[in-house]
């Protein structure tokens, strides 16, 4: 009898989990389709819906990797973070590994955790040495370097990739060059101290704006405080103290603190645009490189 309740459980079993893997694998085809098509959140829900009826492993690592992807393509960079730090590499082969890892490094990277970024970085680096895979992971690198402003480093690695990129000697040299001339000092984005930018505003108004480039919008600022100022100064000579004190000296205050933290903000500002343009340059100079491989091979 109880021989007879063991096989009937064991066949039970087995009858729910292959119709699992069946409603995983369906979801899994739906979920790969969709996201092909460009309709991210409705795949992120598809596979949603093939991990929950996944019991192999490894497949369930596959499905949340992709489900990454959908939050990717959304630009939603934390959940896809959050998707991709839930699956244990422990016993994940190298391939997916790599994917893994270098996935979370770019989604750091776009979520402005640079040294984020680079941790992930050096994680498949240690894991992969000095192998023909790990030079993927260089363009990346650069990128993060860049976003660091770490010069010196970014160019030696560009140099690296250039030489092992398997490019003619004739090519090899003429990208070398124009590496070169994009690290050379003039070319490199300029870097505006956003404490600088708001002391300068603090003593004079306005002259935090000019030092980080916006000219027109610092002399306005200039202006609309000595206006001000002006007008407070008048009232008070004209004996109108409440409108002198309140209004023109309330009015001057808003605009003097407005304008140091609009000073150390644009300081900011500039700064990213400085090295997202930069980055924008290594990245179609990395794209070009990649396009002159696929057409020699």
């Amino acid at each position: 009898m109880l021989k007879a309740l063991f096989c009937s459980t064991c066949i039970f079993l087995f009858t729910v989990l292959s119709a699992n893997r069946f409603f995983a694998q369906d979801y899994f085809t739906k979920a790969v389709r969709t996201f092909s098509e460009g309709r991210y959140f409705e795949a992120s829900i598809e596979f949603e819906r093939a991990i929950f009826y996944e019991s192999d492993s490894n497949c369930t690592v596959l499905y949340k990797y992709y489900k990454s992807l959908c939050y990717k393509g959304l630009a939603q960079y934390n959940k896809a973070l959050e998707e991709l730090k839930g699956i244990n590499l422990e016993n994940v082969h190298d391939t997916l590994f790599m994917m893994i890892r270098y996935e979370q490094a770019v989604c750091s990277y776009f979520n402005n955790d640079i040294n984020q970024a680079l941790s992930d970085i050096n994680e498949i680096r240690a894991r992969f040495k000095d192998t023909i895979d790990s030079l993927d992971i260089i363009p990346l690198n650069i990128l993060c370097l860049n976003a660091l402003r770490n010069w010196g480093n970014a160019l030696v690695l560009w140099k690296k990739y250039i030489e092992n990129y398997c490019l003619q000697d004739s090519l090899k040299e003429i990208f070398k060059t124009e590496i070169t001339g994009l690290y050379n000092k003039e070319n490199i984005p300029r870097f505006y101290s956003p404490e600088k930018a708001g002391n300068l505003s603090r003593f004079i108004p306005g002259s935090g704006q000019m030092y980080c480039g916006s000219v027109p919008e610092g002399a306005f600022n200039f202006l609309i405080n000595i206006s001000l100022l002006g007008y407070s100064a008048w009232e008070i000579y004209s004996r109108y103290y409440f409108t002198g004190n309140y209004i023109g000296l309330g009015l001057f205050y808003r605009f003097y603190m407005g304008g140091i933290n609009r000073a150390f903000n644009l300081a900011i500002e500039k700064n990213e645009e400085g090295i997202k343009r930069f980055n924008a340059e290594n990245s179609s100079l990395m794209l070009r490189i990649i396009s002159t491989k696929y057409l020699k091979e």
